[in-house]
């Protein structure tokens, strides 16, 4: 008795261990404040600048309830209350694919709400065959305006950071299946009356790649995450076909370089890339590995510099793939891992009780707002590799890894494929989104790091 009392006195006076401890003995049930119903397929969701209305893409709508009838939706919705303010009807996608609306972006200075919508068909009201904007008064929460991007499999969308005074408020959209980015200009946006954007559009980047991964299929490089450097000279773009990084000058519009795929030999395993996230200094950006089941942090500085250093020229730059040992940062220091591997499950996981499994499929992530420390990624969890087939039975995961110590935190059951992921202004609360089962779940995650950082 009394060395089982000297051992629990011993951990009290450890700090590293009594919160990790106290999570030991926690399970995702004691940190979900609650779920919301939502649209089909809640693909992509962002907070606005006050950060009190969630906007979130619907990918395959809703059903109105006078005509019986699927109607492409976004919805908004209240976060402190927790519930659904308003659903907005957007025009119709591809009927036959990709009915609707994909991913969410903001102007600089919040006043207008972009959403994607990923392309169109002969049946679409508003630019056929083409993926869209609808901008959305942040103000009225009304439709203001819709902008051509010319593209197809349009996804994510992306706000240029301010560059000079005189900058323009500059966009950049993903068009997955066509290869390519639309270049938006919205300096001018108004309010006029007239739901026409076309002249916002502005003109779009082809992308190229040395690469090919031999499993594509019509599409080849798709384009997915995008992130500014913190001047806003250049862009990194995803190609999570190829695995590559595409840099882009964005001042000019132009690809100039390409960073090869990870190497399997540095990573462990063959890894591409998914999504893409930078602190708020923008000297690190983290990276999702879908497949892979990874994520990875890179120096964003070094990045660039050598960008700078060797992409010049007209023609694209093959960048050296040993420059990925370079500027990878290892998790926990500098004898850290390269990567982190995300396969492990927690012990309240419906189907995969304190295990593994190799298609956790981590997809996109978020940074606490405040202290950048955590870093949260939601994994799909799938059953088949490319989705081939979907068990509606089958949950995702949440991981909330420490960037300081390099270590998973915990790990939060999700709801069935977790796609869409926000985190609060104040970085209490995570909202995540079940792409399969159609709710928005919440987090109390500032809770639960107060238990991990508790004294």
């Amino acid at each position: 008795m009394k060395g089982i009392l000297a051992m629990a006195l011993a951990f009290s006076a450890t700090p590293a261990w009594a919160g990790v401890l106290d999570l030991n003995s926690s399970v995702t049930k004691e940190f979900l404040l609650g779920t919301v119903p939502t649209g089909c397929q809640p693909k992509g969701m962002k907070l606005d600048a006050a950060g009190s209305s969630i906007y979130l893409a619907e990918m395959c709508g809703r059903t109105d309830p006078q005509t019986g009838r699927r109607v492409p939706t976004a919805a908004i919705y209240d976060l402190p209350r927790r519930q659904l303010k308003k659903v907005l009807i957007t025009p119709r996608g591809e009927t036959k694919g990709i009915f609707a609306n994909t991913e969410v972006e903001f102007s600089r200075d919040g006043r207008w709400a972009l959403i994607a919508r990923a392309e169109g068909d002969a049946q679409s009201e508003v630019f056929k065959n083409t993926g869209l904007l609808t901008v959305v008064n942040t103000q009225t929460q009304n439709i203001v305006k819709y902008i051509p991007l010319k593209g197809s499999g349009s996804k994510i969308v992306a706000a240029r950071p301010q560059i000079s005074a005189a900058d323009p408020q500059i966009l950049y959209v993903a068009n997955y299946f066509s290869d390519d980015l639309s270049v938006v200009d919205i300096s001018a946006l108004r309010e006029d009356g007239s739901l026409d954007g076309t002249s916002y559009f502005k003109e779009k980047v082809r992308l190229t790649s040395h690469f090919k991964n031999p499993r594509s299929r019509a599409y080849f490089i798709a384009p997915r995450g995008i992130a500014f450097s913190r001047d806003g000279r250049y862009a990194l773009v995803l190609a999570s076909e190829t695995g590559s990084i595409l840099i882009v000058d964005a001042v000019r519009h132009k690809q100039i370089a390409e960073l090869p795929p990870l190497p399997s030999a540095l990573a462990g395993r063959e890894t591409n890339v998914r999504h893409i996230v930078v602190s708020n200094d923008g000297r690190r950006a983290y990276l999702t590995h879908m497949r892979g089941n990874a994520i990875s942090q890179i120096d964003m500085d070094k990045f660039i510099n050598e960008v700078r250093r060797q992409a010049v020229g007209d023609k694209i730059t093959l960048l050296p793939s040993r420059l990925w040992d370079e500027i990878l940062i290892p998790f926990g220091g500098p004898n850290g891992r390269k990567i982190m591997v995300l396969e492990a499950y927690p012990k309240d996981h419906p189907n995969f009780p304190s295990g593994r499994w190799g298609l956790a499929h981590p997809n996109n992530a978020v940074l606490d707002p405040v202290k950048n420390r955590y870093l949260f990624v939601s994994s799909r969890t799938t059953t088949t590799e490319g989705d081939v087939k979907i068990n509606p039975r089958l949950k995702g995961k949440i991981d909330i890894v420490d960037l300081q110590q390099g270590r998973v935190v915990f790990t939060l059951v999700g709801g069935s494929q977790p796609t869409a992921l926000e985190i609060s202004k104040d970085g209490n609360t995570l909202i995540s989104s079940g792409f399969i089962d159609e709710k928005l779940y919440f987090f109390d995650v500032g809770r639960l790091l107060r238990l991990y950082e508790k004294p």
